[in-house]
């Protein structure tokens, strides 16, 4: 029995309502409400605050169960409520596959690299001029002392740096000159990357054996694998709405099926069928990465097609064809259909991307958690093949007409919502 039932309504479900439901009245509700969709309603703005913030109690486990028992009064979030067009924007990919996939570094790391590599290019061409002012001051007067080699030490030192002598601070003129040169921004940043994900994957490794031990610790019967199997579906039918939810899910389950595979044929006879799977699955992570490269060159192409459009636009001078022929400039309208078009291949080329990344770091997890030496062979096995079965749950996932369509307004709504936060920065 709950004492209020205000933010129930709101969202348009009952009491009894599941995460899932909940998840889903509120992604229909906040786009019938969204003050974009109602420009001319002065309260839709009030309403789509309540939907936010009914959804942001219900939302929550701990929060739920306090709205339940004790009303409103009670069950304010830890800093109060979230604004409602920055809730909107949080749920459109939000972390909802963190446990699963880690927090994607790819694109960002791309960006920090350029930006570092960038500072180092700075760094060496400001050093280089100091020593070459260093140089021009401290170059001898023809015909003075300071010109000559000394009698003994000097000389005879310069020949034991040439020739890898060992020197007086015990290491030779290689030795000296390796340890002088320090690592470049670069170097050290992708230093701390590799260590970071290290960790990650050991933490989501730990994270994937707890999941699965909740069928390889338990009787293992058929009744057991079903019960497993509802839970996951579940879950993937939460995860399945976020933006691209239902490619990252397909994903996750297509390499957790092949890991699997190839670790149970690595269990039979000379091992030839994890063999089998091993190749097939480099033969895809080949193609995954011309796709990738692929979309990348073709978003690059059309910016550059899009900048010489908005700099004909933007000049006086006559525009001519290869032959000298002076044609049209392009219309406001061409420019604005090729920048959806450049955000559209953008937006492809960060999803092959992101799914490369995905991919690596579900690969390497899984082969943490199924060679893993501290678990023995029968324990490994279980599993495998409660990883294949749960690859199975995710790669079966697809969403319905009418949650493709919902699915579709709401990241649409959404992307707006973000250029336009952007735009006021």
């Amino acid at each position: 029995m709950v004492v209020d039932t205000g933010y129930y309504e709101i969202l348009g479900v009952t009491p009894t309502a599941t995460a899932v439901e909940i998840k889903k009245a509120y992604r229909k509700k906040s786009v019938q409400e969204h003050p974009d969709k109602n420009r001319d309603d002065p309260m839709a703005t009030e309403r789509f605050q309540a939907i936010s913030e009914a959804y942001q109690v219900l939302s929550d486990e701990d929060l739920r169960g306090k709205y339940d028992r004790f009303g409103k009064t009670e069950a304010v979030p830890k800093g109060g409520f979230e604004d409602a067009a920055e809730q909107f924007s949080v749920i459109f990919g939000g972390d909802a596959f963190a446990s699963y996939i880690g927090e994607l570094q790819l694109l960002k790391n791309l960006q920090r690299t350029e930006e570092l590599s960038a500072e180092d290019e700075r760094e060496k061409k400001r050093e280089e001029e100091e020593k070459a002012k260093t140089k021009t001051e401290g170059e001898p007067l023809a015909g003075s002392n300071e010109s000559k080699p000394a009698a003994n030490g000097g000389a005879d030192q310069n020949v034991a740096l040439h020739n890898g002598d060992t020197v007086a601070d015990g290491k030779t003129g290689a030795e000296a000159e390796a340890s002088s040169k320090k690592k470049t921004k670069v170097e050290l940043f992708e230093e701390e990357q590799e260590e970071e994900k290290r960790k990650r994957i050991i933490e989501l490794s730990q994270v994937l054996i707890d999941r699965l031990s909740i069928l390889t610790e338990s009787s293992y019967d058929d009744a057991c694998k079903m019960s497993f199997e509802r839970k996951f579906e579940e879950e993937a039918n939460l995860l399945k709405m976020e933006s691209f939810g239902l490619d990252i899910l397909h994903t996750i389950g297509e390499v957790y099926y092949e890991q699997a595979k190839i670790f149970l044929g690595s269990q039979n006879l000379f091992g030839w069928g994890g063999l089998f799977h091993s190749m097939r699955a480099k033969g895809g992570l080949v193609m995954d990465t011309l796709r990738t490269v692929s979309a990348a060159i073709d978003a690059q192409s059309t910016m550059k097609e899009l900048e010489k459009m908005k700099t004909a636009t933007e000049n006086d001078t006559p525009l001519l064809d290869k032959n000298g022929v002076e044609i049209a400039k392009p219309s406001p309208e061409e420019v604005a259909q090729q920048e959806q078009l450049l955000m559209g291949k953008v937006l492809s080329a960060a999803w092959y991307g992101s799914k490369f990344e995905i991919m690596s770091t579900l690969r390497a997890v899984c082969d943490t958690v199924l060679n893993d030496e501290s678990a023995g062979v029968p324990t490994r096995i279980r599993r495998a093949e409660a990883l294949k079965l749960l690859g199975k749950v995710f790669q079966r996932s697809f969403r319905t007409k009418v949650e493709q369509e919902e699915a579709q307004v709401f990241e649409e709504l959404v992307t707006e919502a973000t250029k336009k936060k952007k735009h006021s920065n």
